[in-house]
């Protein structure tokens, strides 16, 4: 069970630095996510 816990929290880690990404290289984030409230 811990090692669900650990890789789901590896996962949206990885998500979030994925994100930050995006943003800092000027990807419309708007049209990718296009519908979705994903607003940090």
């Amino acid at each position: 069970m811990k090692m669900v816990l650990v890789s789901s929290v590896v996962a949206i880690a990885i998500a979030v630095v994925a994100y930050v990404i995006l943003v800092n290289t000027g990807m419309d984030t708007a049209s990718v996510y296009s519908g979705k409230d994903v607003r940090l």
